[in-house]
């Protein structure tokens, strides 16, 4: 069993996937060959977390287009928009929103942010959503006149949607929020009060089921912010040991730590005794009852082999340390 050991985001599309949607964009064959290759595809996800006895199981979010557009398809007041925007300093594009109204949820569809009607039975299944301070941060805003305003409506509106997943059978949502440690887009960096909106938001997301939540940070060091993510109500945090410093971090809780420790940007593939080993020392700088290792950040940004390869070596290396 590997329950030390989850996903946090998306994973790539085989290149046959990646060809077939683009020979629909076309117009050169039906949405059908496409959808019968997400099955195809979705299961083999599925089935490399499963096998090894992943806790929390994610679907991969093939479907997904990028890590926004199912909470925007979910929501009104927000449009797809049509400019594309990097994603921080990936080699990959998102559909920035737009928000021309009052947000709320109208047009959530299940099947958008879960593909389990094909799937095993009785898995326990994770859901991972830009948070509202990441979302609200990446969006193009036409509508609020004030920060906390359009926090406030986004937060309820994501209470709403997790509210929906669970009632759908979701066991886990993580809210995603590289944005809390990472504004490569922003000329001045935000200041504490406005770092005090984004914890809020999250409070108002998670207050009342903190044990079916995480928060997830990414591409920047949580060090500054540890102590803020470790009082969220929520069952674990995650960092990026990739750009956060495990001799930085002096921390004690009752929280389970999520360690990003598979590097979701580089292709060399980690060896699971390095994995098993630095998540050990990690708990000399953070007393948890429990580390589970992931990747920092989606899979997405890695050629499927290479991303399905990633997953292996941390199912191993989750077996190494629940053997230490």
């Amino acid at each position: 069993m590997c329950s030390n050991a989850q996903l946090t985001g998306l994973h790539p599309r085989s290149e046959v996937l990646i060809d077939l949607t683009r020979a629909y964009d076309r117009g050169r064959i039906g949405w059908a060959q496409v959808e019968a290759q997400l099955e195809r595809e979705t299961s083999q996800v599925v089935e490399l977390q499963r096998k090894p006895g992943f806790d929390y199981v994610s679907d991969g979010s093939l479907a997904w287009q990028d890590p926004l557009r199912a909470v925007t398809r979910s929501l009104a007041g927000v449009e797809a928009g049509t400019r594309y925007s990097r994603w921080f300093d990936t080699n990959t594009f998102y559909q920035k929103p737009a928000i021309t109204g009052e947000i709320s949820v109208d047009g959530f569809r299940e099947e958008d942010f879960l593909r389990k009607d094909s799937l095993p039975e009785l898995l326990k299944w994770k859901v991972s959503i830009p948070g509202p301070y990441t979302f609200s941060e990446l969006s193009e805003n036409k509508h609020y006149r004030n920060k906390p305003d359009l926090l406030l409506d986004l937060a309820r509106a994501e209470r709403e949607i997790a509210r929906r997943l669970f009632d759908a059978g979701v066991s886990l949502v993580q809210i995603s929020e590289p944005c809390l440690v990472y504004q490569p887009y922003r000329e001045s960096p935000s200041d504490g009060s406005e770092l005090d909106l984004a914890f809020d938001g999250i409070r108002y997301v998670t207050e009342g089921r903190p044990d079916r939540f995480l928060v997830h940070t990414f591409f920047g060091d949580a060090s500054p912010v540890i102590e803020s993510l470790l009082a969220l109500p929520v069952g674990a945090v995650g960092i990026d040991l990739y750009e956060t410093e495990l001799s930085g971090l002096h921390a004690q809780t009752s929280k389970d730590i999520v360690l990003g420790i598979v590097d979701s940007r580089e292709s060399n593939v980690e060896d699971s005794h390095w994995i098993a080993e630095t998540a050990l020392r990690s708990k000399n700088h953070i007393k948890t009852p429990k580390v589970i290792l992931a990747p920092n950040s989606d899979l997405k940004f890695l050629p499927r082999q290479i991303a399905d390869r990633k997953v292996s070596t941390l199912a191993k290396a989750a077996s190494l340390l629940e053997a230490s």
